[in-house]
């Protein structure tokens, strides 16, 4: 196996399961390096997910590369937005990634209005719905690797605020697939 693997080509050819939890998390460190998550294609990182083990999933997710991995994600997730079911209503969602490494969580927020998703790092209106999970449910969802509803009924998402709305955002976003 090369010395240094590239992300794409992790999803597109190497079996993660191959990889020790620290290779995984090294390999993803070089690739989100220097702003380099926009140069990852999603449906690759999607299908790396897919056939990453929990285990592996939840080292990268407690590792230093945690935070990287969710601001790649955050940081296209305007890309994704179809707008589909939204109105011209400022619609707000505060994500709360939780299991960071201190315990707490990491928190985004993501604004829908007018056809246009804005992204923050700081929730800071008024959220019309707040999502709560853990790293490795977060990765399945945006990857389109676990259904939201399924996790709900399950107890592994939690939902502060409409309901509905939150049942709606699968909609709202082009998600990519393995």
């Amino acid at each position: 196996m090369p010395e240094k693997i590239d992300v794409n080509e992790l999803g597109r050819s190497v079996d993660p399961k191959s990889l020790s939890d620290e290779q995984l998390v090294d390999a993803l460190r070089e690739g989100l390096a220097d702003g380099g998550g926009k140069t990852i294609d999603p449906s690759l990182f999607a299908r790396l997910v897919k056939s990453t083990g929990k285990g592996q999933l939840e080292a990268v997710m407690s590792s230093d590369v945690r935070r990287p991995v969710l601001d790649a994600i955050f940081g296209r997730m305007a890309e994704f937005y179809s707008s589909k079911g939204a109105g011209s209503k400022r619609q707000v969602v505060h994500w709360h990634v939780t299991g960071a490494p201190d315990g707490g969580s990491d928190d985004y927020q993501t604004a829908m209005q007018h056809g246009v998703c804005e992204v923050s790092d700081q929730p800071t209106e008024e959220p019309r719905t707040e999502l709560f999970m853990d790293g490795v449910q977060f990765l399945k969802i945006v990857t389109n690797n676990a259904s939201p509803i399924t996790l709900f009924m399950t107890r592994k998402i939690k939902v502060q605020g409409d309901l509905g709305f939150a049942t709606a955002l699968q909609k709202m976003f082009t998600i990519p697939t393995a």
